[in-house]
């Protein structure tokens, strides 16, 4: 358990949002991911191969394209179909992108998924037992080991995964690509206030421990953004 992750924080978080307190940092922190970005391009080599985990519309996956460089490859995992347009759009021309029109998790499956008919940032796989509201559409989930094993995806030098609280279960779906040695780094963005409100407050916990037992050392880069990397 970390700072991040202790019980004690966490409530703190609760107390904080029913204050509105991220709203009101939020409009003067407009450069939030700032230092999550620094380090994920700093992460980066030419001739990597990167998996942008949650792609949405192309905001990392262009910038990974070019940090990579001709001879790295980047693989971008998006399932909402209203995303898809745009993320090729973004991506067109762009040799080194490969596309893949599904979600990661822990099983292979079809499930439910809602989008956020806007910007893209905010689509989410519902839960088993999550409300299943207006808009929701099926999409394909597959782990990100049987994509490596079928062959639609290099093993990953590095991962970026933001998926609006599925973390967890896209973790759960890495176990043989995260015990392999290429893989370097590991960038999670932990939506607390999503997990908070479906009743998994200890998930930051358990994503922690599957990053640590897979022999990856962890910085909280800020208070909802980890890199894990793999000692040398």
């Amino acid at each position: 358990m970390s700072l991040m992750s202790n019980r004690y924080v966490l409530q703190l978080r609760r107390v904080a949002r029913a204050a509105g307190v991220p709203r009101m940092l939020g409009r003067f922190a407009k450069d939030y991911e700032s230092p999550f970005s620094k380090q994920l391009m700093l992460a980066c080599r030419q001739g990597d191969v990167v998996w942008d985990v949650g792609a949405n519309i192309g905001h990392y996956t262009t910038s990974f394209s070019d940090w990579v460089g001709v001879s790295g490859k980047v693989f971008a995992f998006e399932p909402d179909a209203a995303n898809l347009p745009r993320l090729r759009s973004a991506c067109a021309d762009r040799h080194n992108i490969t596309i893949l029109g599904c979600g990661l998790s822990e099983r292979t499956e079809r499930s439910c998924f809602l989008g956020d008919g806007g910007d893209g940032t905010t689509s989410h796989v519902l839960r088993s037992g999550e409300i299943i509201s207006e808009g929701a559409i099926e999409v394909q989930l597959r782990t990100g080991d049987d994509v490596v094993g079928g062959g639609q995806a290099d093993v990953p030098d590095l991962i970026k995964i933001d998926v609006e609280g599925h973390e967890l279960s896209v973790l759960k779906g890495l176990q043989a690509t995260l015990a392999n040695r290429r893989l370097r780094k590991v960038f999670v963005e932990v939506h607390f206030g999503v997990l908070d409100r479906s009743g998994r407050a200890d998930d930051p916990e358990r994503i922690e421990s599957i990053l640590k037992g897979s022999g990856f050392k962890l910085n909280w880069t800020d208070a909802s953004h980890i890199l894990a990397s793999r000692p040398a």
